[in-house]
């Protein structure tokens, strides 16, 4: 419960954070931030610079808390149904693409351009402006890029990226209450809202592989560059380890970026067929006597001894039922003191929930149940989920490197 002065006390803090951010733009002559199409995307602070990075996430969250509290609890309550429904058909019909950046434009020329009339293209941009900063029309029929469109307009990734939420994600949450009723409790990946959504009794990857266009934009949107792999490098002992097998591992960032580090270090990359044979066409030639690729299913036994198996964001996608016989399939190739190290998002505690990083972390757990019946999990349900699969492992323990979203979960094979 809100203390009696709470939003004094808030109103306290998004000053003081505020002067915090503004003295940082100050210093290093930046300007201040803005929608325009020209303004900043995001604003430049580097990783070490920890106080800014706190400031701002405190900003951010406090300013949500206030606006709530200044809403109230009835005006919270109405559900906004419209919501990202100009942002879908703008994105549909490319108005993000009618126009350059610089440039200006109008409803009729966006409606010729769509192959909507003037009428329609209106009511959508305006709406898109009014709720979500997309374009603007400083003066009556003169629409420009806003900040946010200028983005679209420019970057296919976070274009695509929406437009994967939009179309994928979103008609599969409006559905996970109709999933539940219909199959309460399901571990089953074609027994989720998406299913429902797609009125397939398929699961997610089975319905996208039935459509290479979805297929490619769901391999983009999860294509996104990570430079730092999230503290992995710099977090966990590499230099004690001769072998290690990233298993679901993609293109192999994470091998090539450990064996570039840790010349000590030989790395397996396991996925399916298709994704290996990509991989390997990749892959640096100073390494390829160090990192080697292999198609593999992770539901079978696994054929490679190692002294670290590296899971990264692979037991979010799945049920504990799949997770355990992931586990179980790594019991034949285990050796007395072999490492399990799982790499990804934890649920948090009662202690941190109201933070940025808490409500991401419980939106992708949603997420992940409304896609897949899968679940981001809670510190204590690791250990049980070892467990489960073979007394023989120990469980070592979790960290969070600093300024990373995932964590390091690992476990030891005793034999």
């Amino acid at each position: 419960m809100a203390s009696p002065n709470r939003i004094v006390e808030l109103s306290s803090l998004i000053a003081k954070e505020t002067a915090v951010i503004d003295g940082f733009l100050t210093r290093n002559q930046l300007p201040t931030p803005s929608l325009d199409a020209y303004a900043l995307k995001s604003i430049p602070i580097p990783e070490e610079a920890t106080e800014i990075h706190t400031a701002r996430r405190a900003l951010i969250e406090a300013c949500s808390e206030l606006k709530a509290l200044m809403t109230g609890p009835k005006d919270l309550l109405k559900f906004d149904w419209t919501a990202f429904v100009s942002v879908k058909a703008a994105l549909r019909f490319k108005l993000d693409r009618s126009f350059a950046v610089g440039d200006s434009t109008t409803f009729e020329d966006m409606a010729e351009f769509s192959g909507l009339n003037v009428r329609n293209v209106r009511r959508i941009v305006r709406h898109a402006i009014l709720n979500h900063y997309f374009f603007q029309e400083a003066q009556p029929n003169v629409i420009t890029h806003s900040g946010l469109t200028a983005v679209l307009a420019e970057d296919e990734v976070a274009r695509n990226s929406l437009i994967v939420e939009l179309d994928e994600f979103w008609p599969a949450g409006v559905k996970l209450a109709d999933a539940l009723e219909k199959w309460p409790n399901s571990e089953e990946d074609n027994e989720t809202g998406f299913s429902l959504a797609n009125n397939s009794n398929k699961g997610m990857y089975e319905i996208l592989a039935e459509n290479p266009a979805r297929q490619e934009r769901f391999a983009l949107y999860f294509a996104n560059p990570d430079k730092t792999a999230d503290g992995i490098f710099d977090n966990y002992p590499w230099t004690n380890v001769s072998s290690m097998v990233d298993i679901g591992g993609s293109l192999g960032s994470v091998a090539i970026g450990i064996a570039q580090r840790f010349p000590n270090v030989k790395c397996v990359v396991q996925d399916l067929p298709n994704t290996i044979a990509e991989a390997e066409s990749r892959l640096p030639v100073e390494l390829r006597d160090r990192v080697t690729f292999m198609a593999h299913d992770f539901f079978t036994e696994q054929p490679v001894s190692a002294d670290v198996y590296f899971f990264r964001s692979i037991f979010h996608n799945w049920a504990d039922k799949y997770c355990i016989r992931i586990l179980e399939n790594l019991v034949p190739a285990l050796k007395p003191g072999a490492k399990v190290v799982i790499h990804e998002r934890m649920l948090p505690g009662l202690e941190s929930l109201t933070t940025m990083d808490a409500r991401r972390a419980i939106n992708t757990d949603i997420g992940m149940q409304q896609l897949l019946n899968a679940q981001q999990r809670e510190m204590h349900e690791w250990p049980e989920l070892f467990r489960k699969a073979d007394s023989r492992f120990r469980y070592i323990g979790a960290k969070k490197p600093t300024g990373s979203i995932r964590w390091i979960i690992e476990a030891e094979w005793q034999g």
